[in-house]
This record gives structure tokens, sequence and C-alpha cells, in this order.
């Protein structure tokens, strides 16, 4: 008899960044990886799994971000935080600087993160 384990953040962390390079082409993902643009579709999706895509991907680049800096970007935890907290900063993030979206989404969504998290060294 299998007995499953509890996922553990890395590994959830782990799972979020495999399905970021196994996503579906309709995805939105091309051999530039995926859009800002393309995140933001899914975020905003009323489809479960487009939207449970959009919360590990921006999960998984914030915690990323506390270990070392993604795409140049920093950013330091300042308490617990919840993943549509992320979305929601994302979110707001995509509708002051739209220009941006049509770059590469974890650079957007670690500028995003770094903005409202930043590291006060």
């Amino acid at each position: 008899m299998l007995r499953m384990l509890p996922l553990t953040a890395t590994a959830l962390t782990a799972l979020a960044c495999l399905a970021l390079f196994c996503a579906p082409a309709r995805a939105g993902v091309s051999s530039e990886g995926l859009s800002g643009n393309d995140l933001l579709s899914m975020c905003n999706s009323k489809y479960d799994t487009d939207y449970g895509f959009c919360a590990g991907y921006v999960s998984a680049i914030a915690n990323a971000m506390l270990i070392s800096p993604v795409s140049g970007e920093r950013a330091c935890s300042h308490g617990p935080i919840r993943s549509q907290q992320l979305i929601d900063l994302y979110r707001s993030y995509a509708e002051l600087f739209p220009e941006n979206l049509r770059g590469a989404a974890a650079k957007n969504v670690a500028v995003a993160i770094a903005r409202g998290f930043p590291c006060n060294d």
C-alpha cells in the first residue's frame, strides 16, 4: 500500500516550475516562454486550471525570490503572504504597466513582487 507524503513548499515550487515548462501550447507558451499577457489571461480566467496555474506560477516566483534574485529582481518577506495577494499584486502591476506585458512573465512577476515587497537594505 502506497502512503502519500505531504508536499513541502519546495516540492510545490518545483511542481509549479515544472508546470511552466510542460504547459500546453494553447496556454500561450511559445519558444520565448510565457508572456506577461499570457499569464494575466490565466490570472483572470474563469477556469480553475488556468487560475491555479497563475497562483502556482506567481507563488513559485515569490518563493524563489526569497532565496535569490529572479530576472535581476529581489524581494523580501514581510510576513505571511497568500497566493491571492500575489495575484492581486501582479494584476495591479499589469494595469499600471501594460506595455511591459509583452515580455517574459517571470520578469513581470518578479518586478511586481519586488515593488510590493522591497528589501530594506
